[in-house]
Protein backbone atom coordinates (compact mmCIF):
# COMPACT_ATOMS: atom_id res chain seq x y z
CA UNK A 1 0.00 0.00 0.00
CA UNK A 2 1.50 3.31 -0.88
CA UNK A 3 1.80 6.15 1.26
CA UNK A 4 -1.66 8.60 1.31
CA UNK A 5 0.44 11.73 1.82
CA UNK A 6 3.10 11.18 -0.63
CA UNK A 7 0.43 13.03 -3.11
CA UNK A 8 -0.12 16.10 -1.23
CA UNK A 9 4.00 16.63 -1.00
CA UNK A 10 4.96 19.50 -3.22
CA UNK A 11 7.63 19.36 -5.99
CA UNK A 12 8.20 22.73 -5.31
CA UNK A 13 11.47 24.47 -3.67
CA UNK A 14 11.97 26.78 -1.35
CA UNK A 15 14.15 29.96 -2.55
CA UNK A 16 17.01 30.34 -0.09
CA UNK A 17 16.21 33.92 1.46
CA UNK A 18 13.06 32.73 2.23
CA UNK A 19 14.11 29.45 3.73
CA UNK A 20 17.14 31.67 5.24
CA UNK A 21 14.62 34.17 6.87
CA UNK A 22 12.23 30.72 8.39
CA UNK A 23 15.41 29.60 10.33
CA UNK A 24 16.10 32.89 11.56
CA UNK A 25 12.28 33.04 13.11
CA UNK A 26 12.91 29.97 14.79
CA UNK A 27 16.04 30.65 16.05
CA UNK A 28 14.34 33.96 17.76
CA UNK A 29 11.76 32.16 19.06
CA UNK A 30 13.97 29.33 20.21
CA UNK A 31 16.23 32.22 21.85
CA UNK A 32 13.36 33.88 23.13
CA UNK A 33 11.92 30.49 24.90
CA UNK A 34 15.38 29.70 26.06
CA UNK A 35 15.41 32.55 28.26
CA UNK A 36 12.01 32.35 29.57
CA UNK A 37 13.12 28.87 30.94
CA UNK A 38 15.59 30.55 32.62
CA UNK A 39 14.10 33.01 34.42
CA UNK A 40 10.55 30.78 35.06
CA UNK A 41 13.15 27.74 36.41
CA UNK A 42 14.66 29.92 38.61
CA UNK A 43 11.38 31.58 40.05
CA UNK A 44 9.77 28.07 40.58
CA UNK A 45 12.53 26.44 41.96
CA UNK A 46 12.52 29.68 44.54
CA UNK A 47 9.07 29.23 45.79
CA UNK A 48 9.43 25.70 45.63
CA UNK A 49 12.30 25.97 47.99
CA UNK A 50 10.28 28.44 49.86
CA UNK A 51 7.22 26.29 50.47
CA UNK A 52 9.43 23.58 51.52
CA UNK A 53 11.30 25.29 54.33
CA UNK A 54 8.05 26.73 55.06
CA UNK A 55 6.60 24.10 55.51
CA UNK A 56 9.01 22.05 58.10
CA UNK A 57 8.86 24.95 60.25
CA UNK A 58 5.09 24.98 60.56
CA UNK A 59 5.77 21.22 61.88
Amino acid sequence: MENPFKQIESTETCPPELRQAIVAEIDLIRNALKVVEVYTGDLFATINGLLATSSNNLK
